[in-house]
């Protein structure tokens, strides 16, 4: 799961090109933040993950409607045991500098993910694979060791040491995407700036103009590029909700996010570009797991997450169709027992209840406050959520103070847990509960927003990648989440539904898809 000017030539030709639009499509889409990266294996962010999958494709693909597909391999088998499984690579997807893709480039990439050197943000996408907990702690030094090879230039096996139940889902994460090994031997940390980046998806990129923006170019030498209808993309950052508005309205972009103030009459007196969807995500309060006095105490952790109303949140702070939330799976997944913790069940009176009771039991009260700070992005929406949820925690004797920073600090501070609590999105990769509870292993490295750490949960966890079946693997999520929910490492506040207002001429988007690869979407007429 991932957790949102001068003109340069790229963005600058976009904007002539509008008049010119039936010859050349291209698409304008924003960014709320400056990428921390995009180096597929060392990213956490959805922003990230929507670009890589842009520029990168894997073995496997996800489809427009967020289900795996044929993407390198064209096709490809598994062992009677489940544990070896053998792809067949198409011979016609090149490289951006028109060099040959091979299953070397993904032997090449799989050992840089578990390779310590590479400081990958998490390697789990491996974990089942022969050696590759060995190599990622250290203990086994030869990459060679890992339990990938290329059988011949056009066939990649894979040996894992048990079975892998979503595999195909895995292997759509775009840290599993080929890399080119000659340009990062040649470039370094360096490898993935305009002037050197050699990708093998869809597009290109032509430009980075940092706080800016990113031109990326169609990539002839991908394997379906005649079915790709976008010529060009400018990806346009904007941090403010506001400042994306104003910019969609002026036909610099080609969508913008609708926020509570502009909701209503946007369902009222825009149906032909209002666009609205559930989807498979929640949004959260995250605590410092590892150090702090929310860390060693897990009554206040449950005090202030049942301090929060999140009927206010949702109806009145931020009313844009959200659902509250206790647990982190959505209600909406299929064949999933959603594991609410009793809170659930209360209502607001008897949390805030339960919550001042807790309080005092640890020696806190509105006359001798617990003093906290929060973290969180620049975003005038996040600012009015906190404010809310500052108000909502005093009376049980929490004093929360705010701390704004831009969201690439934000990721570093939370990298050093130098932090109380922060808020966040979460927000699926693929369909699975998997997904969802994925950063709450112990050794999710840089997808751990807290630190968490529990074995059992661990044990139930891994227990469920190799389950013999879907309903097993179901349960065994839903047990491992109950654990989770327990600890408090988070509050769930609510779940998602976005809404948006889009260009009537934009179509191919299954909006249940936050970000949408764009090589699935064109423009009519």
């Amino acid at each position: 799961m991932r957790f949102v000017p001068v003109l340069a030539a790229g963005l600058a030709a976009s904007l002539l090109c509008m008049a010119t639009a039936q010859a050349e499509q291209v698409l304008r889409r924003p960014i709320q933040a400056e990428p921390e990266s995009l180096d597929p294996q060392k990213t956490t962010g959805a922003i990230e993950l929507s670009i890589d999958r842009d520029l990168f494709t894997g073995l496997l693909v996800l489809d427009s409607h967020g289900f795996p597909a044929p993407g390198v391999a064209t096709s490809w088998e598994e062992s009677p045991d489940h544990k070896i499984w053998t792809f067949h690579l198409r011979q016609d997807n090149k490289w951006s500098n028109g060099e040959p893709v091979t299953a070397a480039d993904f032997v090449y990439s799989f050992r840089r993910l578990v390779d310590p050197k590479t400081a990958s943000a998490d390697y789990a996408d491996l974990h089942e694979v022969v050696n590759a907990e060995a190599i990622a702690s250290g203990q086994e030094k030869d990459l060679t060791k890992l339990g990938v090879e290329a059988v011949d230039p056009y066939t990649f096996r894979i040996t894992l040491d048990r079975p892998r139940t979503i595999l195909p889902y895995i292997l759509t994460d775009g840290q599993l995407s080929p890399l080119h090994r000659a340009t990062i031997e040649k470039w370094g940390n360096d490898w993935t700036k305009p002037a050197h980046i050699v990708s093998n998806g869809p597009y290109a990129m032509t430009a980075w103009v940092p706080q800016s923006h990113i031109a990326l170019a169609r990539n002839p030498g991908f394997y379906d590029a005649a079915s790709v209808k976008i010529d060009r993309v400018d990806l346009i950052v904007c941090e403010t909700a506001e400042t994306e508005y104003k910019q969609f309205e002026t036909g610099e972009l080609d969508w913008t996010r609708l926020t509570r103030n502009r909701l209503a009459s946007a369902k009222r007196d825009e149906a032909d570009r209002f666009t609205a969807a559930d989807i498979d995500g929640y949004f959260f309060i995250f605590f410092n797991m590892t150090k702090g006095k929310l860390a060693g105490d897990v009554r206040l952790r449950e005090a202030l997450s049942l301090a929060i109303d999140r009927d206010v949140l949702v109806n009145k702070v931020e009313p844009v169709d959200q659902k509250p939330a206790f647990a982190i799976t959505p209600p909406w997944t299929k064949g999933y027992d959603r594991p609410d913790p009793p809170a659930a069940a209360m209502d607001q009176a008897q949390r805030l209840a339960r919550a001042k009771q807790l309080m005092t039991e640890a020696g806190y009260s509105p006359d001798h406050p617990l003093e906290i700070t929060a973290i969180y992005t620049t975003d005038e929406d996040n600012r009015l959520i906190l404010l809310a949820i500052q108000q909502m925690v005093k009376p049980i004797g929490i004093a929360l103070k705010l701390d704004n920073m831009e969201w690439q600090v934000l990721v570093s501070r939370q990298r050093q847990r130098d932090f109380d609590l922060g808020m966040q999105a979460g927000l699926s990769t693929y369909v699975d509960p998997e997904n969802n509870l994925d950063n709450y292993r112990s050794n999710a490295a840089d997808y751990s927003w807290g630190g968490y750490a529990n074995p059992k949960f661990d044990a139930l966890f891994h227990e469920a990648t190799a389950a013999p079946d879907m309903a097993t693997h179901a349960k065994l999520l839903a047990e491992a989440e109950r654990i989770m929910l327990a600890e408090y490492p988070i509050a769930p506040l609510w779940y998602y539904h976005r809404s948006w207002l889009t260009n009537p001429k934009l179509e191919g988007w299954d909006h249940s898809i936050i970000y949408p690869q764009t090589r699935y979407l064109s423009f009519k007429g």
